[in-house]
């Protein structure tokens, strides 16, 4: 519950992260320009009712952020910011501390459920954000694989929504792997230099020319897939239990997954390090892109991509672009 009232619509309030609403917020502005106000000073200056004044004072009082002065009229005083706000970081520094070391302790709770006899082999999950959050929550707790197939439509022209929570997981040991669509990387502008990101971070991604549907599946012990294969939104999901279904969706996978072209493999020492460009290059060639399209999305000229992909193909010693591909992959180009 907020404690000092809604700010206004599209206001922001700087110190709201630290619990200070936005009359608190002004308040401890005000004062910092005119330090020694009174209740009606302060409510004067912010036109606000004088109750609403001291209340604000009393918020900040009790944070450390003001002190008042001693005699008949009480003026307030200013705690210096780099003081003030440095103990108020600290304290939500460790209450975070707090809520994390419980999130853990939660967790074991809710994998010990998972491990439990279930008698529904389906979850119907509704509501987009209902069904960002469970997806989330299946992110969260994988502890040994996670396995995506993504494609096209998307929610939004860009493509795929970022999904930031992989680099976490890939941080912690857990292993990613992703099949993209060619299509995902020939329509969405950014796809190309995520799915490079996520590489990096230590995904293992491959790229076949189509998929028939969206899937993610966790520990090979559930599954993730939308409740329509033509939807453009996320307003349902379906979460498999283990049942003959998630052994279907997981041979689907296995099987795609062998067919699929790698865009990562074991690197092998190499002198020649590609700059950034070329990088992007290969990547969008390894997707099966056209020139034009190659062209469109690097903003370069059609004669200027031609050029460069000729050139990569001779410094790679490949006579196709499958080939570049692959001996990319083997020299850690990708």
């Amino acid at each position: 519950m907020d404690r000092t009232g809604p700010a206004a619509d599209g206001e922001a309030v700087p110190l709201g992260a630290l619990g200070l609403g936005a009359v608190e917020d002004r308040t401890y502005r005000t004062l910092l320009r005119l330090p020694g106000s009174t209740t009606a000073e302060i409510a004067e200056s912010l036109e606000i009712p004088r109750h609403r004044a001291r209340r604000a004072l009393a918020v900040l009082e009790h944070a450390g952020l003001v002190s008042r002065s001693p005699g008949a009229v009480a003026r307030f005083l200013p705690a210096a910011p780099d003081v003030g706000l440095e103990a108020l970081v600290r304290d939500k520094e460790a209450e975070l501390g707090r809520i994390r070391t419980l999130g853990a302790l939660l967790m074991d709770d809710y994998r010990e459920g998972l491990k439990a006899e279930r008698t529904e082999l389906c979850e119907i999950v509704t509501g987009s954000e209902a069904v960002l959050r469970r997806f989330d929550q299946l992110q969260r707790s994988a502890t040994s694989e996670i396995q995506v197939l993504d494609t096209p439509p998307y929610s939004g022209p860009r493509g795929p929504r970022s999904n930031d929570l992989e680099f976490e997981i890939l941080a912690r040991g857990v292993t990613c792997k992703a099949i993209y669509d060619r299509a995902a990387l020939e329509r969405s502008p950014l796809a190309a230099d995520a799915i490079l990101r996520y590489v990096q971070a230590g995904e293992q991604a491959r790229v076949t020319s189509r998929l028939p549907l969206k899937l993610a599946t966790f520990d090979r012990k559930l599954a993730f897939v939308p409740q329509s294969l033509n939807q453009r939104d996320v307003s349902g999901a379906i979460v498999v239990h283990p049942c003959s279904l998630l052994d279907v969706l997981l041979y689907v996978f296995d099987e795609l997954w062998e067919r699929a072209t790698p865009l990562t493999a074991p690197s092998e020492p190499d002198t020649v390090v590609p700059g950034p460009d070329d990088r992007r290059l290969l990547a969008l060639l390894a997707s099966g892109m056209k020139d034009q399209a190659i062209a469109n999305h690097l903003d370069w000229s059609y004669r200027t991509t031609r050029r460069r992909i000729a050139a990569l193909l001779e410094e790679l010693g490949a006579e196709t672009r499958f080939q570049a591909g692959l001996a990319a992959a083997r020299r850690g180009w990708l």
